[in-house]
């Protein structure tokens, strides 16, 4: 834990936690998508997932400042959001997420990818690793949020094409 990796440093981690008996988060990575978990691949290399206290503190410094809605997405009725669009197909998608990652993070910055999954690990990556792969973390699926951790916005991904982006409220 005493690397420096670059997006380490946005986290206040705390000693890792043994998880309980019966926790989930994390427990499929293989459910990943493949690039995320190929160490033979350039941009596979630089994914890094986050354990259980890294996860946490990740949870806290975002998705723990929402309300939640049915289905553990963010309840937007009560928060007030900055952009709401839609996405129609994958190649859509795949516009839009190098669209918003251009306007939120600057080159070479890191963003995570938070999955309403749990069985999937929360991961960080550079922007652009992520931009190029957009398509395969739309389809790993289910809904899931990015957060450019250089910047104060969380943005929520549906599976129904709705992209909302969000300014996360400071504690």
């Amino acid at each position: 834990m005493g690397d420096k990796v670059p997006w380490r440093e946005h986290f206040d981690v705390v000693e890792a936690e043994r998880m309980a008996d019966g926790s989930s988060y994390g427990s499929h990575p293989e459910y990943l998508p493949d690039f995320m978990n190929d160490p033979r691949d350039d941009d596979g290399r630089q994914v890094m997932k986050l354990d259980p206290a890294e996860n946490r503190a990740l949870a806290a410094k975002t998705l723990s400042r929402f309300p939640a809605a049915t289905g553990d997405v963010i309840n937007f009725e009560s928060t007030p959001f900055e952009d709401r669009l839609w996405w129609d197909d994958e190649e859509h998608w795949a516009r839009m997420a190098a669209e918003l990652l251009s306007s939120y993070a600057q080159r070479g910055e890191w963003i995570a990818v938070i999955w309403g999954n749990y069985l999937m690990p929360a991961v960080t990556m550079p922007a652009d690793v992520a931009v190029r792969h957009a398509r395969e973390i739309l389809d790993a699926g289910p809904h899931f949020w990015i957060h450019p951790l250089e910047n104060s916005v969380l943005i929520e991904c549906l599976m129904d094409g709705q992209v909302t982006v969000v300014t996360i409220p400071s504690s």
